[in-house]
């Protein structure tokens, strides 16, 4: 595993790069190895505030005074944890308390503790998916406002997310501002190349999240962290969620095969029974969507969707619509789709667009789905 390097700094500067332990063991340095290992790191801190060391000594000094401190000598500080201080023993606790911050949006994450969340970020936060293409942010998505992530959030809790671990956490220190960085995620005991990023300011002498971004995989880890995102409206974004709607699948996501071959055009089809069952290699698939308006005026009744397929085909959605099907304003209203596949592929994406909202669900074709972009 690649960790960060440990740059030069001026006297303003200050870095931590950490192995994060899993959650379940490692937040806020609550009892068993974890209470070790935060020990560890705060005394190493302390240890090198006296005078400028390699990062061997900060590790030796950090057992010895761990060891001093009555924790049992056979707990060593693990090998993929190393602490750096340059000359300014004045942030480190601004710099524990930027990591402490981190540490509790991942915690929170993890048991869906809402409450906890929405103190940890400033009140105008924004929270970017970067889609995994950090130089194109034509596919961005931007979420702003707690109202916003409060949804995102939520959107991540139905995945069913148990363990979540951040991989060399790297944190900058400049003033009010803190940058932090990640290179990858262990999420439910898997790893991730998701490269991430933190920015917070010093609010009234309390450390809030501005800006939280993901979706950063195929950058370079020597590159920085992106420039926060424009706000929302900006023609720079085109995937915006302002909360206008909200988008699930309900009850039905199936396929049924072997299926007739739909003629080039499944809504025909299936409007007179006109299948070519003499080529069955197709699949019919259906899906419900509940669709929840939370803007000030009715959604059409003939939604705006678009499927796209694993292997990158555009098939013609089927709505099986009636009059009033569109949600009014703060309504949800369930509506259920039809189209036709080749055998082999399946439904990947399914998106909808209205009045510059662009919100996608992603389907794994086996009944499994979640939001694209929370």
């Amino acid at each position: 595993m690649k960790t960060t390097r440990l740059g030069t700094f001026s006297n303003t500067w200050v870095t931590l790069s950490v192995l994060l332990l899993p959650v379940t063991m490692a937040i806020c340095g609550r009892g068993g190895a974890a209470g070790n290992v935060e020990a560890t790191v705060a005394a190493g801190i302390a240890a090198t505030q006296q005078a400028q060391i390699n990062l061997q000594a900060t590790v030796d000094a950090a057992v010895l005074a761990t060891q001093a401190a009555g924790q049992p000598p056979s707990v060593p500080l693990p090998a993929s944890t190393s602490v750096a201080v340059a000359n300014i023993p004045a942030s480190a606790s601004d710099l524990e308390a930027v990591r402490n911050v981190i540490l509790n949006e991942v915690n929170a994450a993890v048991s869906q503790d809402l409450a906890q969340l929405q103190t940890l970020f400033a009140p105008n936060a924004m929270v970017i998916d970067r889609a995994g293409t950090p130089n194109d942010p034509s596919d961005d998505t931007v979420w702003q406002g707690w109202a916003n992530i409060e949804r995102r959030y939520q959107a991540f809790f139905s995945s069913g997310v148990t363990s979540l671990t951040l991989v060399d956490l790297a944190i900058q220190l400049n003033g009010n501002q803190a940058i932090a960085t990640h290179q990858g995620v262990v999420q439910n005991g898997v790893l991730y190349a998701d490269q991430g990023s933190y920015i917070l300011e010093n609010m009234d002498g309390k450390w809030l999240i501005t800006q939280l971004e993901y979706g950063n995989a195929g950058q370079s880890l020597d590159q920085p962290p992106a420039a926060p995102a424009p706000a929302n409206g900006s023609t720079d974004l085109t995937t915006h969620d302002d909360g206008l709607y909200a988008l699930a699948v309900g009850s039905q996501h199936r396929y049924e095969e072997p299926w007739g071959w739909d003629r080039g055009d499944p809504c025909e089809a299936w409007a007179t029974n006109n299948f070519d069952d003499t080529k069955p290699n197709y699949r019919g698939f259906n899906v419900e969507l509940l669709l929840t308006n939370n803007s000030d005026s009715k959604v059409p009744d003939n939604w705006p969707i678009s499927f796209t397929t694993a292997n990158g085909k555009s098939v013609k959605p089927c709505f099986y619509g009636y009059h009033g099907s569109g949600p009014e304003p703060g309504v949800t209203r369930s509506v259920t789709f039809f189209t036709v596949v080749e055998q082999g592929d399946y439904v990947a994406k399914i998106t909808f667009s209205l009045n510059d909202q662009t919100l996608i669900l992603c389907l794994d074709g086996k009944g499994g789905w979640q939001q694209c972009n929370g």
